[in-house]
């Protein structure tokens, strides 16, 4: 008797554990790079330690087939993978708008390793980037993202296959907000650059002598930063709005 209480108790851990795991692995701050993988497995277990007594009763036998076993595992690694891919995918928002700024500004070709996205990337994006992380744990919305791992319970029992078609459209709409808003966001910047170009145009009809795009480097860099400098705070509470936003729409799929 105890010897089979214990194994169904060491089964629902490692149960939590693949999908809590998988899911911290991916999650925007807490699967980062610069976060050591001694770390992000430790906090993995700590959470599904703390999980267990809440969603044991709710764990299915251990069943009598390994290939049964590994279908659960990777069912709960899928769904892990899926939220941790949703909330990464909304954190690209301002990776796009700082690739947009950049390319605006004229400083495109200054690309710096980016340790959110582990590749190079553009020094506006990196530096929103990092103050996305920032103001996701100082505003605690941080918690938001491991609430979603454990209501995905109620819509995702564990042991029947999730709804694959489901997880792809969700994940193409949340891709299809990511673009437009990093559009939005870098609105500023392109409608101040358009100008700035088009009137570079006609200067150059009017004085085809001057080597018009050569002089337009410094005003250029100033107009770029200015507007990044001046729209920088709202840019962020835009964000972290729409960030919640779309936590909160998935909370509420979720359950």
């Amino acid at each position: 008797m105890l010897e089979h209480f214990l194994i169904s108790q060491i089964f629902s851990f490692f149960l939590i554990f693949c999908r809590v795991g998988s899911g911290i692995m991916v999650l925007p701050g807490y699967g980062e790079t610069y976060v050591s993988a001694n770390i992000r497995l430790c906090f993995a277990l700590m959470v599904t330690l703390v999980l267990t007594p809440v969603l044991g009763p709710a764990m299915p036998p251990l069943p009598p087939s390994n290939t049964i076993l590994f279908l659960m595992v990777a069912n709960e690694i899928l769904i892990g993978i899926f939220i941790g891919t949703i909330c990464k995918t909304i954190i690209a928002v301002t990776h796009i708008a700082g690739a947009i700024f950049s390319v605006q500004a004229g400083v495109s070709s200054a690309v710096i390793f980016d340790v959110n996205q582990s590749s190079q990337g553009s020094i506006v994006g990196n530096f929103f980037g990092i103050i996305t992380i920032v103001l996701l744990f100082s505003t605690n919305l941080h918690y938001m993202m491991l609430r979603g791992i454990t209501e995905s319970y109620t819509v995702f029992p564990v042991g029947k296959l999730p709804p694959l078609g489901d997880f792809a459209s969700t994940i193409a709409h949340i891709t299809s907000d990511t673009f437009t808003t990093a559009v939005q966001i870098s609105a500023p910047v392109l409608i101040t650059g358009t100008l700035l170009f088009l009137g570079a145009g006609i200067i150059s009809r009017l004085m085809p002598t001057i080597q018009v795009f050569f002089v337009l480097v410094a005003p250029q860099l100033m107009v770029g930063f200015f507007i990044f400098i001046t729209t920088f705070s709202a840019i962020m509470l835009f964000y972290m709005e729409f960030y919640k936003d779309r936590i909160m729409a998935i909370m509420g799929y979720l359950k």
